[in-house]
């Protein structure tokens, strides 16, 4: 994480920008740095047309997976180093080559190695804006509706906290993932027609899953 923290440090220094616009693919130059949006030639651009045959519709080009899919993924191989005490070097290679691609994600690549944290801990940030973190309802707000539960329950201070931004994601594909302890239901699925008091156990049993609460 700090050979990570440095290289954000680096790229900020240099003035990165990671919405400056790049050449388009299809060119021997695609992908580089471009002059910016006014149609000027930029790097690696001659004015001319592309040097290289746009890719034919029988051969089109294998689809990179997004810049979040790519920093989650960088994110959960951090965690799992981590866990091997193989250090993070290797992580830390990939994000730079994956470059501008990740340095937005950086905040949420950060915290998704938090480690678990006492409620009120999490509830201490709720609201704070803070990049990598999102407000999390431990019963969720579709489901608080549905059952009838009030508006001053589901948004009061006892059920909202802040958590990484990855594992909140995570946590909402969870609950509508089927579940051998909720009889091959999906959590939401279990949920129908449960007191308040059940919501907030597995609410917090889905924090616990995901390393979010001691």
């Amino acid at each position: 994480m700090l050979a990570l923290e440095r290289f954000q440090a680096l790229l900020g220094k240099g003035g990165f920008n990671p919405d400056q616009p790049r050449v388009p693919a299809g060119s021997r130059e695609g992908g580089q740095w471009s002059g910016g949006g006014s149609g000027q030639p930029g790097i690696g651009d001659n004015g001319g047309p592309p040097l290289d045959p746009t890719p034919s519709p029988e051969r089109k080009p294998k689809e990179k997976p997004t810049r979040v899919q790519a920093a989650k993924a960088l994110a959960r191989e951090i965690a799992r180093q981590a866990l091997r005490r193989a250090g993070p070097v290797g992580a830390a290679l990939i994000a730079i080559e994956a470059g501008h691609q990740l340095y937005a994600e950086y905040p949420a690549i950060r915290s998704y190695q938090d480690p678990p944290k006492a409620l009120d801990e999490l509830q201490a940030g709720v609201g704070r804006g803070r990049p990598g973190y999102e407000d999390h309802h431990i019963v969720e707000r579709s489901a608080g509706s549905r059952e009838g539960f009030s508006r001053q329950e589901i948004d009061g201070v006892g059920n909202v906290v802040s958590i990484p931004k990855y594992k909140h994601h995570e946590i909402t594909g969870w609950y509508n993932k089927r579940n051998p302890n909720f009889d091959f239901q999906t959590p939401r699925n279990y949920l129908r027609g449960k007191d308040w008091s059940e919501h907030v156990k597995i609410g917090h049993q889905a924090m616990r899953t995901f390393g979010v609460l001691k």
